[in-house]
C-alpha cells in the first residue's frame, strides 16, 4: 500500500484518515484514531501533515469548544479518491484467487467484522 500511495505523497495512515473522514464526516482526533485502529499520536502526526497540505481542517466542535473536530476538505476528498484508485490494483491482485461468488462472500463477511469493530459513532456532545 505504501508503494502505491507514494506517488500521491500519502502514507498509509494519512490515506486511512482521509478515507474515514470522507466516509464518516467530521470527528475528533481521538475518535478518528479509534476508527482507524491506531493511537491518537499516530493520527495526530498524519493529520498534521494533511492539514499542512490543505487536505483537512481542524475546528472547534460546534457545541463543545474543548473538542477539536477534523474534517476533510474538497482537495482532501479528491486525494482520498486518488488513493482509492491507486489501491485498486492491489485489491484486484489480492482477490484474483477467488471466484466472483467467493469475492462477494468475503466482502460481506468483512463488512460484518468491521461493523463490530467500528460501530456507528454516537454524536459528540458535551
Amino acid at each position: 500500500m505504501e508503494h502505491a500511495l507514494r506517488p500521491l505523497h500519502l502514507t498509509q495512515a494519512q490515506y486511512t484518515a482521509l478515507a474515514r473522514l470522507a466516509n464518516d464526516g467530521p470527528v475528533s482526533g481521538a475518535e478518528l484514531a479509534r476508527r482507524c485502529g491506531v493511537t491518537a499520536q499516530s493520527v495526530g502526526v498524519a493529520i498534521h501533515g494533511l492539514a499542512e497540505r490543505g487536505m483537512v481542517e481542524r475546528r472547534a466542535h460546534p457545541s463543545n469548544g474543548r473538542i477539536i473536530e477534523i474534517s476533510i476538505t474538497a482537495a482532501g476528498r479528491a486525494l482520498a479518491l486518488q488513493g482509492e484508485q491507486a489501491l485498486l490494483p492491489i485489491e484486484d491482485q489480492a482477490l484474483a484467487l477467488f471466484t466472483p461468488a467467493e469475492r462477494q462472500r468475503l466482502r460481506n463477511d468483512l463488512r460484518r467484522v468491521l461493523s463490530v469493530l467500528h460501530p456507528p459513532a454516537l454524536p459528540q456532545d458535551g
